[in-house]
């Protein structure tokens, strides 16, 4: 029975061994494939690492030193800048072990450079990467956080844009959030965020009866009317839902939305009559490059409308509805001439085409006196 026991303590052993071979040959493999490949272990291992705060410190203890970060063009303030998100917050203030740090984030032996298309902080990765924490139920339960923002955000015009169209420099998590830094915009910072990118669509926003409001905190400018993680795509159905949620009772404002809508409706409808007559004017063979060359003027108005409309100002929307409908109508005008002169030249060729097949019956018939003569 003892020698049993021995036998079968000799085979786990072994097997702990075999496993633990295992383990550390695909740990090494992922070391050798990751930016910290040229690192030996003891560089990270040489002390305990039984918090997260001591992951975080042991990572600051390289990412920190400017003469060691300097050859790769890399920042030394990540820590300092984790330390004021709400994950370094929660770390450093009250020792909390669920907040994400460095290796939840970057991986552990498998960290990539971000350029990297597998690397977790890649812009197509970054969802899934805050996900597995803000996906949680019952982690984000516990901070009184909705579990379903990675959800939403996936059904946006933006994450539309990064997965879908491959556009990496749509927003993610981070660009709105920051990464490092990690916080929350307030109420009254968003639309300094949202306007890192939509740079002009603020500008105009200032000019509007809406940022009065908004500087006093009754309306939460980009948020109230296009929402945050399911930001869909702007266009003039928004109006329909959005307006009503502050004017259902209020016809007058209700005036101007229809007022603004109305127009650049109408200039959209005119853009796409222009646009897909032009196309059919091509087909038939007609010379249209100078019009395709107004279309392009007039697609230009027609955009610049939809971003004016952040002014909700008929007096800046006018101007440009009106260039955008003299120049389709210019289209217009001149494929119907094309089309006419086309016609003309049809009806110009139906005599010459009389003549001959005039010329063609009398050569038959002259040559079929002359065969009649030959015949003995």
């Amino acid at each position: 029975m003892q020698r049993l026991s021995q036998r079968w303590r000799n085979v786990i052993i072994a097997g702990t061994i075999f496993l633990t071979g295992l383990v550390r040959a695909d740990v090494t493999n992922e070391v050798a494939a990751s930016v910290h490949a040229e690192l030996k272990c003891a560089s990270c291992h040489a002390g305990k690492l039984e918090s997260k705060r001591a992951i975080a410190e042991m990572c600051a203890s390289c990412h920190s030193d400017v003469r060691r970060m300097n050859p790769y063009g890399l920042p030394t303030d990540q820590l300092a800048r984790y330390k004021t998100s709400k994950h370094g917050e929660q770390l450093f203030e009250h020792n909390d072990q669920n907040v994400a740090v460095c290796t939840d984030c970057h991986g552990t032996h498998d960290i990539l450079k971000v350029k990297s298309p597998q690397s977790r902080a890649f812009p197509t990765n970054i969802p899934a990467t805050c996900g597995r924490c803000h996906s949680d139920a019952k982690l984000m339960s516990q901070y009184k956080l909705p579990s379903d923002v990675v959800d939403k955000y996936k059904t946006s015009h933006h994450a539309h844009l990064l997965l879908e169209k491959g556009d990496l420099s749509a927003p993610t998590c981070i660009t709105c959030h920051g990464n490092h830094g990690a916080t929350p915009p307030g109420t009254a910072e968003v639309g300094q965020v949202c306007g890192k990118c939509h740079v002009r669509q603020r500008e105009l926003f200032a000019k509007s009866p809406h940022a009065e409001v908004a500087t006093a905190g009754a309306f939460n400018e980009c948020v109230s009317c296009h929402g945050n993680h399911a930001i869909q795509k702007a266009s003039v159905e928004l109006y329909a839902k959005a307006c009503t949620e502050c004017h259902a009772n209020d016809p007058k404002q209700l005036k101007v939305r229809d007022a603004v809508s109305g127009l650049i409706r109408q200039a959209q409808a005119d853009y796409r009559h222009a646009e897909e007559t032009v196309h059919a004017a091509t087909i038939r063979g007609l010379a249209t490059d100078d019009d395709q060359v107004l279309l392009q003027d007039a697609k230009t108005q027609v955009t610049q409308l939809e971003v004016l409309q952040h002014t909700l100002t008929m007096a800046q929307l006018e101007p440009v509805a009106q260039h955008s409908g003299e120049t389709v109508a210019q289209v217009l005008t001149d494929v119907r001439h094309m089309e006419r002169f086309e016609l003309l030249k049809h009806k110009a060729l139906w005599p010459v085409w009389a003549f001959l097949v005039m010329m063609a019956i009398i050569f038959w018939a002259k040559h079929r006196q002359l065969e009649k003569q030959d015949k003995p």
